[in-house]
């Protein structure tokens, strides 16, 4: 169908610049919080509002689509919005020095919170496009190639700054956020130009938040949801002050530091296409299981050297185990929720995920701070902390979970 086709390659586009927006924001949000003086604790708070606001808003994404009638008029509305807010968050923490960090925080989890909103109601729609035996293939295909402009986003920010920090790094940053939002818009524009199918929702398919969490003893996909979500509180105890501890224990500067996130946004995107084509041939679930106790191992690995070498090549496997784990998830869900459910489903997955990172940054910031020194470190403590919680996870996948389709017995 001509139309469809033409909303594929919309989508990729609108995935294009979308990209660039994500790399720069998700990336060098917590320096700049950091440059407006956030200390620990307060690293913790950005990331536990911005994940709160997501995860909230998400809870009404199918709601809202059932009473605009249209998944398309949501997300373009949404991301619109999304769009005009990356300039204030920028802009308005600078009229209020005193209170500037707590601005930033509010208006980083507004934005934030926009702009991921119509996530459910996207794939929701996007599941329609693709055939269920292609899925793994293609989303691995347009993650890898998305990954790549993600990653030169990333690389150009960090270049950008440490070149230009010097003449103004407030500045700097603040050309940054006008290229997020500019990326944004010519996202929205592609995103109005895709086709909607027909779809209706039945009152039969409507179920609540509680519904779906008190169905866990007997629903599969509630306790993957579940678990999905400890394993993301697991590895907020540690993710957002990977920076913290690169820019101020190691003292890194923004090149180094750049190079080392990067290693990890390229193996995240370049492997996906390969985890993809193996959650098709084997199974997602098999995958997620196996990703997710590598890692469990990972943050150990943080406190062996501080080499810059040595973090370079943990941040590449470090990519490399979380996009098995991200993209056969995603694939997993598309799998267990039928057509009409599909966008509640995810909403209510994200919820619990988002819940699960914002609860472990704000812990994780508490921990980082007051946690007793180990090996010359406050950080090190909170690795293992994170560490196990992800082999207790991990171990729960293979008990409480089941694959959903035909596969091969093994890998």
């Amino acid at each position: 169908m001509k139309k469809v086709r033409n909303s594929i390659i919309y989508s990729f586009w609108d995935g294009c610049f979308a990209s660039v927006q994500f790399g720069i924001v998700e990336q060098f949000a917590t320096p700049f919080a950091l440059f407006l003086g956030a200390g620990d604790v307060a690293i913790g708070v950005l990331i536990f509002i911005r994940n709160t606001f997501v995860a909230i808003i998400q809870v009404y994404s199918a709601d809202v689509t059932v009473r605009l009638g249209s998944r398309k008029k949501l997300i373009t509305t949404a991301v619109f919005i999304g769009a005009l807010l990356w300039l204030p968050t920028f802009f308005f923490p600078l009229l209020f020095a005193r209170w500037q960090v707590v601005i930033f925080i509010v208006f980083f989890g507004l934005a934030s919170a926009f702009n991921l909103f119509p996530s459910p109601a996207w794939a929701s729609l996007m599941s329609e496009y693709i055939p269920a035996n292609k899925r793994g293939r293609y989303f691995g295909w347009r993650g890898m190639t998305l990954g790549l402009i993600y990653l030169g986003s990333v690389m150009i920010a960090g270049i950008f700054l440490h070149f230009f920090q010097k003449i103004s790094l407030l500045w700097s940053f603040g050309l940054l956020f006008m290229a997020a939002a500019i990326s944004r818009f010519i996202s929205w524009r592609f995103l109005t130009l895709m086709y909607e199918p027909k779809w209706r929702v039945t009152q039969a398919d409507y179920f609540s938040l509680w519904q779906f969490i008190s169905r866990a003893r007997y629903s599969n996909f509630a306790r993957f949801a579940i678990l999905a979500a400890l394993l993301n509180f697991a590895a907020a105890l540690v993710a957002p002050f990977f920076a913290v501890y690169i820019l101020k224990e190691l003292k890194f500067d923004y090149f180094s530091f750049t190079i080392l996130i990067s290693a990890a946004v390229f193996t995240t995107f370049v492997t996906q296409r390969y985890w993809g084509e193996q959650g098709d041939r084997y199974g997602n679930m098999k995958i997620i299981r196996i990703s997710s106790f590598l890692l469990a191992f990972l943050p150990l690995c943080w406190l062996f050297s501080r080499d810059f070498m040595y973090l370079f090549i943990i941040q590449l496997l470090g990519g490399f185990f979380w996009a098995g784990f991200n993209l056969t998830s995603s694939n997993f869900i598309y799998d267990v929720a039928i057509d009409t459910k599909r966008e509640r489903c995810l909403a209510y997955y994200n919820f619990l995920c988002g819940l699960g990172l914002g609860g472990g940054a704000l812990l994780g910031g508490f921990l980082y701070r007051y946690a007793p020194v180990f090996l010359g470190s406050r950080f090190f403590p909170v690795l293992i902390l994170s560490g196990l919680l992800r082999l207790l996870v991990a171990g729960s996948f293979c008990l409480f979970t089941k694959e959903v389709r035909k596969i091969r017995s093994s890998l």
